[in-house]
């Protein structure tokens, strides 16, 4: 049996896991389809369940003094006042900007996915095999 080790990296796995049972509480009340309304509170009590459980581990890591970055809290840790991550920033279209403003408009979000520089950011992975076929690709033609 293997030990956990407590540390900002273990914290920074539970944050992305209390986020994706967030996600999947809101995909089950949302638009999940149940048989009965006693399956889909018995669904969400079950996910409520493992996501406090998880809450209640990480909230003590940090209680302990593990450090984390503020941009790595799971979306419902994080205060209503904060200000929004860049991969969440909303794209400014570039007729809403002022002519007269001195200011040039804010670029167009390239990357739309809200796992990006997280473990879950499957493009970095299409672009490092994209990479190394072409690699391949160029090594065999010679």
């Amino acid at each position: 049996m293997s030990a956990i080790v407590e540390n900002k990296y273990y914290l920074r796995s539970l944050h992305e896991e209390i986020d994706l049972y967030d996600r999947r509480l809101a995909h089950v009340t949302l638009h999940e389809v149940f048989t009965s309304e006693d399956a889909k509170i018995l669904a969400t009590n079950k996910l409520n369940h493992k996501r406090e459980l998880l809450a209640k581990i990480a909230r003590r890591l940090v209680s302990e003094g593990i450090e984390f970055k503020e941009s790595e809290l799971p979306r419902s840790f994080r205060p209503k006042d904060a200000p929004v991550k860049r991969a969440e920033a909303p794209v400014v279209q570039a007729e809403e900007a002022s002519v007269d403003s001195p200011e040039p408009a804010a670029p167009a979000r390239t990357d739309d996915s809200p796992f990006a520089g997280t473990s879950l950011d499957w493009k970095k992975a299409v672009s490092n095999y994209r990479r190394t076929r072409n690699k391949t690709e160029s090594a065999n033609t010679l």
